[in-house]
């Protein structure tokens, strides 16, 4: 349902009675610190939506219903360009902030479709709470937060529809799949026009995706996404993280050539454009980690090896969240991808299954009495890796509640860093999994 937008970079609301969201407490899932200019821009983090008190006590134009700690916190060095923060989901949901000097701005549908959006131009430095509300209460929906100092999609965008299914299909691809380059024949071109993006995109694309890859990131530095055609085609590709790439011209001739780094596991959407509208012309996907295009001069290089072993040092790849015993909602959940390109038993023996290299999420957590219940729930056979805060390594198949789900319980939990990896059974198998952290139950 939408309403007045009460707060964007021009109105704020001054904290004037007493109030029930406690912007002091610790934020239910995480903060980081954010420069400007950081990178990769939007910066996004799950969250789920909803509490149990009313935003409008904030003020009576301030819309749904919030948690009383903050969802998360940004902790923002400010250099000159404007900030916009929302939330993406497909539940209707509302958002509440309050900035570094104690001003608050809501909103509820400013955003596409029941999306909220908030618009801080000029912002200060300093840290900005962040509630995801629902607009209907007991509405406890998943969410995304989006963090931008370039803007984010608003109502009426001409941007792509990355939920529809892709034309020309998809695929599954671990890291180091084989053959490299993996390669699909499609048509380029569509109505909507690529500068819709960003001013820098070229060509006209489809509304839905040509081509999607799931992708299982291990070990690789790049993956390397091109087009061959006879005719003039561009490039445009939704990576893992939500962040948009295009090209024209980078590959041989009027070939485009995108080459992503920082890899995420994940699902990856991509648009093969024609430059001039109205052309739809016969066009060859590239994808590969060793900087190869189908129907042009191969490089002569060996293949690069996967760097060795899996790293728990590395940045996770689905985030990270710092809980303390006792927190709401219990259980935290958070939407992961299973499996990579290494052994789990590499580093325990005994353990089943394939994880990435990279943990696929961290937890801060700060223990009390009760126990630390983490599970993954999957409709595929899903295993758990878990290196606790003193080094120790865990794993578990199948000791979930339900069919083939995995299970850990640490009834003497530590506090401290507990790296995660969620793992599938057979190589190659990258299912969506929900990874549950509780002190009440596994799922």
């Amino acid at each position: 349902m939408k309403t007045f937008l009460l707060a964007t970079a021009s109105v704020a609301l001054m904290a004037g009675s007493a109030l029930a969201q406690d912007f002091s407490a610790p934020p239910s899932y995480g903060s980081v610190n954010l420069n400007a200019g950081f990178t990769p821009d939007p910066y996004r983090v799950n969250i789920t939506s909803g509490g149990s008190i009313r935003a409008s006590n904030v003020s009576s134009q301030c819309r749904g219903w919030v948690a009383n700690a903050p969802d998360y916190s940004v902790n923002y060095n400010a250099g000159g360009y404007d900030l916009t923060i929302g939330s993406t989901s497909n539940s209707d949901t509302t958002l509440l902030v309050n900035g570094p000097n104690g001003e608050w701005y809501c909103d509820d549908d400013s955003g596409e479709g029941l999306n909220p959006l908030i618009q801080l131009n000029n912002p200060r430095s300093g840290r900005y709470d962040v509630w995801i509300g629902s607009y209907s209460e007991g509405d406890y929906a998943a969410a995304v937060l989006s963090v931008s100092e370039v803007g984010l999609t608003q109502g009426g965008s001409g941007a792509p529809n990355t939920n529809a299914p892709a034309t020309f299909g998809s695929v599954n691809l671990s890291a180091g799949f084989t053959p490299d380059p993996y390669t699909v024949n499609l048509t380029s071109g569509g109505a909507r026009s690529a500068s819709a993006l960003s001013s820098s995109c070229r060509g006209w694309i489809a509304n839905a995706p040509d081509f999607s890859v799931n992708y299982s990131a291990g070990g690789f530095d790049t993956l390397t996404i091109g087009a061959v055609s006879s005719s003039d085609t561009t490039l445009v590709v939704n990576d893992a993280y939500g962040n948009w790439y295009c090209d024209d011209d980078s590959g041989n001739g009027l070939n485009p050539l995108v080459t992503l780094t920082n890899l995420a596991s994940g699902r990856y959407d991509i648009w093969v454009g024609s430059y001039s509208q109205g052309n739809y012309a016969d066009a060859t996907l590239s994808i590969s980690e060793i900087g190869q295009v189908a129907g042009q001069q191969p490089r002569p290089q060996p293949r690069p090896q996967p760097r060795s072993g899996i790293n728990m040092s590395a940045p996770a790849a689905y985030g990270s969240v710092s809980l303390r015993a006792g927190f709401q909602p219990d259980p935290y959940r958070v939407s992961i991808t299973s499996g990579g390109g290494y052994r789990a038993d590499s580093v325990r023996s005994g353990c089943a299954g394939w994880v990435a290299s990279a943990p696929d999420f961290e937890l801060t957590y700060s223990a009390g009495s009760l126990p630390l219940i983490i599970s993954a729930a999957s409709s595929s056979d899903t295993t758990l890796l878990i290196n606790d805060p003193n080094g120790n390594w865990f794993c578990d198949d199948d000791g979930g509640n339900a069919g083939l789900n995995p299970a850990l319980r640490f009834n003497n939990a530590a506090s401290g860093v507990y790296d995660i990896w969620i793992g599938s059974y057979s190589q190659g198998n990258n299912a969506s999994a929900t990874l549950s952290i509780s002190e009440l139950y596994s799922e």
